[in-house]
């Protein structure tokens, strides 16, 4: 066997594979037909020679001595052949049963690998092919156990020219060394693509066993490539008393560049799962908390609910919404509000057990889960809940703190589908939500109902609103006490066909929460606009009145408002200083900026603003001075107080002598009775409004009302 020192250390010596002769099994059955026909040619030839000697039997005595010494030559060549034949014969034996078991092995080594190699190129669900660890360990153990190694390592190629040990048995190379391409045998195998069989003790420096373990005395390392690409390279070290030979390392070779293919489909099989449970892990998880979503909070419910659980104890669901949570991205920004939703959810994550599971389902609401409790054990849950949310949230260098709406619902039978729980703590947290904040509510089968009927009225509001089924009534505003009209405010009415009058306290906020309240107002707008210009026009022609109109605040959030509103203006020819659009405070809060934004732009179109329910603000002298108001409407709990109390009537002064300092019209409201009125005039008020001096009208009775004034004056 010819070598090739590359100077390793230890005095070893090393074989690369191209250095061996390649026979196989064709040569040398070639070889051995040439051999068997030389034998023959020389039977056949002594048979020759021996009969053409038998044939000079007549020729003279003196051509009997060498007749005799040819015979013997012949014996002696003969005999000499035949040994020389049956040396060669067991030498080619010797040489095809070497080749024979190194095709076994080779045959053996890559069906080892076969199923493994197709289930890693398997088409199926990616979840059910072997991971690269796997693999690696595959590879490794099919090798070791059919080469009858002591020990073996399979090391990957990182970083384009390092390698580093990942799997190892035995008493192989440490997992997790690493070597560059320059040194070792590893790496010499790697830059060269060549398989070497390693000759004699090699000082390793990762090679671990006992000090009185023999070293093993041979070892194969060969390049694991798949389509040219080097993957890696596998190391096996020989058992002492069992050294490796040139036909275990083209066995191994051969093996290698199915163990290659196999590995890479492994690693590339990782990268893809890897992917995949990255976008699976996206799909089920909130980007901004990390918290379960919806889909997935909704999946651990369902499966709450099919286990088993002790008696008496329920799956219960706590929705929590946090109350007011909007002023912190209206006043601080939506970077802010993500930080305290961030916060908020590691703080439910800490107040839940550890099996219990917190989902963020969108906005500020978010879902918890609790398994086997009781309802007293819920409530407890939700207490604890809000003594967390007590605790300051420290957001840019202030303190935050907020109260939370938490509705709960509990299932006890296992007969309850989870959308159905879910939607049941839906329910008692609008319940919740109705009592006030920082309120608990558990579910109860009454709830529903009211959801129902809610869920009713807001399908037949919607029915109203499309054929409609919505009034305009106006409330005239008077000059006092002379009870001239001065305008007159635009009220909606919802004449039910089966419940009758609907209270606008029951349908606005319901109208709010559908989404219904803009375009409500823009009817009531386009209706009143069509009154005024129809009223200014005939009865009140040369003492026009102006109409106030109430604005939602989601209407003015809507962005067309503005456009719309000149347009509807514009559509029916009204006089814009004659519309006068009433806002609350609540208005105003939503977003200061973008309101008074918005409202800059209504005073450009020529309408005039009022605030309404002025003295209930806690900053309401404030929006005198941001807010280009025109009107101001004073609330009607201090026109009740003004005759029995003198803060009352003192208040109502200061604000009638604000509005004469600053220029805006002052409209005292909901004004009872003859005495109110009064006082107000004595106060000095000029204009008010209530049930003493005209009700809600319906059009025809507005047109009838105002004739009436007419006639009288």
């Amino acid at each position: 066997m010819s070598t090739r020192p590359t100077g390793a250390a230890g005095g070893g010596r090393l074989a690369r594979l191209q250095s061996f002769d390649a026979t196989d099994l064709g040569a040398v059955a070639r070889r051995r037909l040439q051999l068997w026909a030389l034998t023959l040619f020389l039977l056949v030839s002594t048979v020759v020679i021996l009969s053409l000697a038998h044939l000079t039997t007549w020729l003279s005595s003196r051509l009997a001595g060498s007749g005799l010494t040819i015979y013997i030559a012949v014996i002696v060549l003969v005999v000499l052949f035949s040994i020389y034949t049956i040396l060669k014969e067991l030498e080619l034996r010797s040489l095809t049963e070497k080749l024979i078991d190194e095709r076994v092995l080779a045959a053996a080594l890559a069906s080892s690998l076969r199923e493994a190699h197709a289930l890693s190129d398997s088409g199926g669900d990616i979840g059910c092919r072997l991971d690269l660890h796997q693999m690696l360990e595959t590879v490794l153990d099919c090798a070791v156990e059919l080469l009858a190694a002591d020990g073996g390592s399979i090391m990957l190629l990182q970083d384009g020219n390092e390698l580093q040990t990942v799997c190892s048995a035995g008493r192989s190379a440490a997992r997790g060394a690493r070597v560059s391409f320059s040194q070792g045998i590893a790496g010499q195998v790697a830059a060269s693509r060549e398989p070497m069989l390693v000759l004699g003790v090699f000082d390793w420096e990762h090679y671990r066993d006992e000090a009185d373990a023999p070293r093993p005395s041979s070892a194969l390392c060969v390049p694991l490539l798949a389509s040219n690409d080097l993957v890696g390279v596998l190391n096996l070290n020989a058992k002492a008393e069992r050294p490796f030979s040139e036909g275990h390392l083209r066995a191994l070779a051969a093996f290698g560049d199915h163990a290659g293919a196999a590995i890479a489909r492994a690693r590339r099989n990782d990268e893809q799962r890897l992917r995949s449970d990255q976008a699976r892990h996206q799909a089920m998880h909130d980007p901004l908390t990390g918290l379960p979503n919806r889909a997935l909070f909704l999946d651990r419910v369902s499966n709450a609910i099919a286990r088993r659980r002790p008696e008496g104890r329920a799956v219960v669901i706590l929705l929590l919404d946090l109350d007011d949570f909007k002023r912190v991205n209206d006043s601080l920004g939506h970077s802010a509000g993500d930080q305290v939703l961030i916060a908020l959810a590691e703080r439910l994550r800490k107040s839940v057990r550890a099996g219990d599971s917190v989902a963020h389902l969108g906005g500020d609401e978010f879902g918890i889960l609790l398994e086997a409790i009781d309802a007293a054990e819920a409530t407890a849950a939700a207490n604890r809940i809000h003594g967390d949310l007590a605790k300051p949230f420290p957001i840019e260098g202030r303190e935050v703190r907020f109260s939370a709406s938490i509705g709960i619902a509990l299932e006890h039978a296992g007969d309850v589908r989870a959308d159905e729980l879910i939607r049941n703590a839906v329910t008692a947290l609008h319940s919740a939500k109705g009592r006030g904040k920082g309120q608990v509510a558990v579910f109860e089968q009454s709830m529903h109902s009211s959801a129902l009927d809610r869920l009713d009225l807001e399908h037949d509001l919607r029915h109203a609103l499309e054929g409609q089924g919505l009034d305009v009534y106006f409330q005239p505003l008077m000059q006092i006490p002379d009870l001239e009209v001065h305008g007159f405010e635009a009220l909606v009415r919802w004449h039910h066909p089966t419940k009758g009058l609907v209270s606008a306290m029951n349908f606005v906020p319901l109208a709010e929460e559908a989404g219904l309240q803009p375009l409500i107002d823009r009817m009531v707008l386009q209706r009143t606009c069509a009154k005024v210009v129809e009223l200014n026009a005939g009865i009140l022609a040369g003492l026009p009145a102006a109409a106030h109109v109430n604005l939602s605040p989601t209407s003015l959030n809507e962005p067309d408002f503005v456009a719309n509103l000149s347009a509807d203006i514009a559509a029916s020819g009204l006089e814009p200083s004659q519309l006068v659009l009433e806002i609350t405070e609540s208005v105003i809060m939503h977003d200061m900026e973008q309101a008074a934004s918005k409202l800059r732009a209504v005073k450009s179109l020529g309408v005039r603003l009022a605030l309404d329910d002025f003295g209930t603000g806690y900053s309401s002298l404030s929006y005198l001075r941001r807010f280009p108001v025109d009107v101001v409407k004073i609330d009607r709990m201090f026109v009740d107080e003004i005759e029995k109390d003198d803060g009352a009537a003192a208040l109502v002064q200061a604000i009638l002598r604000l509005g004469k300092g600053l220029g805006f019209e002052v409209v005292a409201e909901g004004i009872e009775t003859e005495a109110q009125m009064m006082r107000l005039v004595e106060l000095g008020c000029m204009y008010g409004q209530g049930y003493f001096l005209a009700r809600p009208l319906s059009s025809t009775e507005l047109s009838r009302f105002l004739s009436g004034i007419r006639r009288a004056s």
